[in-house]
């Protein structure tokens, strides 16, 4: 089974920091965030397949609303693996 990651688009990550419960954890800088998240999806493809999953804030938003849970790593990996399998499975 495939890892999902939760990646990020560089014009919308200081949206994302603002809108996550937990944003202190994340890099203030894009840069930064990006340059430790390649570090851990190039460990996560020797362990596996890996599929990254642009986290859109808006949709992400609705997603952590319908699902009744807060806007933090824990709903971000949920979000992942939710629209992952969905593209997945319809083959995008």
């Amino acid at each position: 089974m495939p890892k999902f990651l939760s990646w990020y688009r560089r014009d919308s990550y200081p949206l994302i920091r603002e809108i996550m419960d937990d944003k202190d954890t994340l890099p203030v800088d894009f840069d930064e965030w990006e340059k430790t998240a390649e570090s851990e999806r190039a460990r996560a493809k020797r362990e596996g397949v890996v599929v990254t999953v642009f986290l859109d804030p808006d949709e992400f938003i609705t997603f952590c609303n319908e699902q009744k849970i807060s806007p933090n790593s824990a709903a971000r990996a949920k979000f992942a693996m939710s629209r992952g399998a969905a593209n997945a499975s319809l083959g995008i």
